[in-house]
């Protein structure tokens, strides 16, 4: 139950004192917080809490605490030793028992956990607020980039000025500057030119930083899109903020 809070709260135990929302709440106990201010707490961590939680719901012996955790026997009693070492546990005959300062110590815990379970609420909450939020609101309306004048003034080749109304289009309908194409090829065959003039048509739209292209390796395809900045002069033309 408690392997998985370990590693928040072991960052809680190497110091106690000094964790602004470990006091407890309404219904918790009180820890005695002077009891704990020692540095041997900062390395009980990972199985050493499990042991701990097992032994705060009534003492144990070394069989039953083996079975409990489905560790071995000695791998049990050797985390028992090095508890009792920092006085945290004690060893009555075959039993074992938390000390004062052991029950403090998993009193201190609990708290912490309590109050991380509750955070972690809040945090779902306020996703779930914001989910309603954002369903509630009207979609967003992309402003519309026209293409038009540029095309009409620029000396820019057929196929050039086509691979910008492109993605000009594609930018108006999804807020995408680029495009994915699976090779030379595909792209060719999309603007009905040849594959050996693929490479001349994007390094003439790429020198005048119009258009960018490179090989996506992540995705195992060739990305084409608009710079930036060709972009926002396009928009600043037409007064679009």
């Amino acid at each position: 139950m408690w392997a998985e809070q370990n590693t928040l709260l072991e960052a809680s135990a190497m110091n106690p004192t000094a964790v602004g929302d470990s006091q407890p709440k309404g219904g918790q106990e009180k820890v005695n917080y002077a009891l704990l201010s020692t540095t041997t707490l900062g390395r009980v961590r990972g199985f050493s809490i499990e042991l701990l939680f097992m032994l705060h719901e009534g003492g144990g012996r070394c069989c039953d605490l083996s079975e409990r955790s489905g560790k071995s026997q000695p791998y049990v009693h050797r985390y028992l030793r090095n508890l009792r070492k920092y006085e945290l546990v004690r060893q009555n005959d075959a039993f074992w028992f938390l000390t004062e300062f052991g029950a403090e110590f998993v009193k201190y815990l609990h708290i912490v956990y309590n109050n991380i379970i509750e955070y972690r609420k809040k945090k779902e909450r306020k996703k779930k607020e914001e989910r309603k939020l954002e369903e509630s609101s009207p979609p967003k309306v992309l402003k519309q980039v026209a293409i038009s004048l540029w095309l009409q003034d620029s000396d820019r080749s057929r196929v050039e000025k086509e691979v910008v109304e492109v993605l000009v289009k594609h930018y108006n309908e999804t807020g995408s500057k680029f495009l994915y194409f699976r090779d030379v090829y595909h792209f060719a065959d999309n603007f009905k030119i040849r594959p050996d003039e693929v490479n001349q048509l994007l390094m003439s739209l790429k020198q005048d930083r119009i258009v960018y292209s490179f090989r996506d390796k992540q995705h195992n395809a060739w990305k084409v899109g608009l710079y930036k900045a060709f972009l926002e002069g396009l928009k600043a033309s037409q007064g679009i903020t």
